[in-house]
């Protein structure tokens, strides 16, 4: 079983999101990356992550409304 951390980060620019998930992945995270909010929000929901980076500006809900509607949901998870 993989006992590393998981990171869910949401980042539509991919060169933004490779750069993240490299360094990440470097400290030993295990990371999911999406690029759309529609999909974060889903991935999010789906849960089994330690953390969630989300970028403000996305296609489909932006960072803000994800994390509004998370915790609106009781999503404890640091965002």
């Amino acid at each position: 079983m993989d006992r590393r951390h998981r990171i869910l980060v949401v980042e539509d620019e991919q060169a933004i999101a490779m750069t993240i998930r490299d360094r990440l992945e470097s400290e030993g995270y295990s990371v999911t990356t999406v690029a759309d909010g529609d999909e974060g929000y889903r991935q999010a929901r789906s849960g089994g992550f330690s953390l969630v980076v989300l970028d403000l500006m996305l296609p489909g809900k932006d960072g803000v409304e994800i994390c509004r509607d998370l915790r609106a949901h009781h999503f404890t998870v640091p965002v």
